[in-house]
């Protein structure tokens, strides 16, 4: 509960808390000091309790509030944090919340008419300037790793990686700071190639991959088809599936890729020669990667039919799929517009190399 009628705007910090899962904020008051309040909320990539989906943000409970202004400021703080790890929103079960303390939250712009309660507040993240919800992927492999797939995330500060053995893609801030570029270099390494967002200015020392580029192209108009003759790959199926991709050369698949999701694959005389799936997860999307098709066996549409068996399986459980490419691939970029995929302006992404 709030007490005390101060107005002003009072500063905000994040301070460490004993709990991993916690991100513990602060409200000081700006001349003596003094604590005018703090809450809890959910750390990058974790969850206070089985309320939060993945990807969204858990606020906690607000304690010993004194002023008007001071939870305002708190949440504030928060939602700006929760935006720049590219969350797909913030959620609070007000049950225990006075009401003046919810009102304060719904000025902020928390809604109410959840189907998870009638005391659940939740602030939506994902709309981007256009209006759609397409603001997760403007960086969709932190995204991910802050939500479905935090199980894979390396992190150092505000940088997030998968795991070595399970994909090349790298989290980073829209605008790196100059020790969020150190801890790039201290978690990949020298020579690594990541991408990042045009926007990022370089340091000293860093230089862009000119052959590098990349396109996102979404896929709302996708509806997708099953496949009778696709079948599920599963983890036994890795050494297969690594010599096809090494073959074909779609892009980089790990020893681990294949627990990101769904994958399927056409085999004809018992010889995988197609394959596509899951990889990238951010909140409500799910990409298509992988696409590749054994040369002995091109023209037959295999590629075109495993697209739509993957998609088929995203949009059955509700989701919108997505798909990277190389800027260079014409072929492939023709394709995937002719299936019905478009191409994101937003979604174009610079590749850079650690000195």
């Amino acid at each position: 509960m709030t007490t005390g009628t101060t107005t002003s705007t009072p500063p905000v910090r994040r301070a460490e808390a004993e709990d991993p899962r916690i991100e513990r904020w602060t409200a000081t008051d700006p001349t003596s000091g003094a604590v005018l309040g703090t809450v809890d909320a959910s750390a990058a990539g974790t969850r206070l309790t089985d309320l939060a989906r993945p990807g969204e943000v858990e606020l906690g409970p607000a304690t010993a509030l004194r002023g008007d202004a001071t939870l305002p400021a708190l949440v504030t703080a928060v939602v700006e944090r929760a935006r720049a790890r590219y969350a797909a929103g913030v959620v609070v079960d007000t049950t225990a919340w006075a009401d003046g303390d919810r009102r304060r939250l719904e000025a902020v712009g928390f809604v109410g008419g959840d189907a998870r309660g009638a005391a659940v507040r939740t602030l939506d993240l994902t709309l981007a300037e256009d209006g759609s919800p397409t603001r997760v992927l403007d960086n969709p492999a932190m995204a991910s790793l802050n939500g479905h797939h935090a199980r894979f995330a390396e992190r150092r500060g505000e940088i997030v990686r998968y795991r070595t053995d399970v994909s090349v893609w790298t989290g980073v801030p829209e605008r790196p700071t100059v020790a969020d570029w150190d801890d790039i270099a201290a978690l990949l390494g020298s020579g690594a190639v990541l991408g990042v967002r045009p926007t990022a200015a370089l340091p000293d020392g860093w230089t862009t991959v000119e052959s590098a580029g990349g396109v996102q192209m979404t896929g709302e108009a996708i509806t997708g088809a099953p496949d009778p003759e696709a079948v599920e790959l599963t983890p036994d199926d890795v050494p297969e599936v690594l010599e096809l991709i090494a073959r074909t050369r779609p892009g980089p698949f790990l020893p681990r890729t294949i627990e990101l999701g769904r994958y399927l694959g056409i085999r004809r005389d018992g010889r995988l020669v197609a394959m596509a799936g899951e990889r990238l997860h951010p909140p409500g999307w799910t990409e298509i990667s992988a696409v590749c098709t054994d040369d002995a066996f091109r023209g037959q549409g295999l590629g075109r039919r495993l697209v739509l068996a993957v998609a088929h399986g995203i949009r059955e459980r509700g989701e919108t799929p997505l798909l990277h490419a190389a800027a260079g691939n014409t072929n492939a970029i023709r394709l995937y517009e002719h299936l019905g995929f478009r191409l994101r302006d937003r979604g174009a992404s610079t590749f850079v190399r650690v000195p």
